[in-house]
């Protein structure tokens, strides 16, 4: 299903946003360990990594794609997948003292294909279907020192209301 279509600053090129597809996997196991790798990069304390995620990244978010409560999109430049959001309904949550929500888990663009539209499309577009799917509310949580994506996202109407704090334990 397509969702969107922009035409970027790129002469006979046209963004879309659209569902993923089965034939997606390896993109989209591609695109997901580049964003593991990328916050780990940010902060190799607070995130993890992990070989060899591509299969396994690729075959879950496939997998999430046709749940109900989950949805994955892509974005694609000129056939080419260059970007996804993964997004989940989620339940009441007693430890988080949140109603249910939606949630966007992963946003992410390949660098090349920055500022021209993807992840606001794809934010966009993943926003819209949770509301339809009776969100009332969407969530999502950014590395601090992932400066653009907190300009992006206060730019599509989302404020901070959690600050995430870590220490580190304390050798005795």
């Amino acid at each position: 299903m397509l969702l969107h279509t922009y035409t970027p600053c790129v002469k006979d090129s046209q963004l879309q946003v659209r569902s993923a597809r089965p034939s997606d996997r390896e993109a989209l196991g591609a695109l997901a360990a580049a964003l593991v790798r990328m916050h780990h990069e940010l902060n190799p304390r607070r995130f993890m990594s992990s070989e060899g995620i591509e299969a396994g990244y690729g075959r879950w978010l496939i997998k999430e794609s046709i749940e109900p409560s989950a949805l994955v999109f892509v974005a694609e430049l000129a056939g080419q997948v260059v970007g996804y959001v993964y997004a989940r309904l989620e339940e009441k949550s007693w430890n988080d003292l949140l109603e249910a929500h939606g949630k966007l888990h992963d946003v992410f663009v390949i660098p090349s294909a920055r500022k021209l539209g993807a992840a606001r499309l794809l934010v966009e577009a993943a926003c819209k279907e949770l509301e339809r799917r009776g969100a009332p509310r969407i969530l999502l949580a950014t590395a601090v020192e992932n400066e653009p994506a907190q300009r992006l996202f206060a730019s599509l109407g989302f404020r901070t209301t959690m600050v995430e704090m870590t220490r580190e334990a304390v050798s005795t």
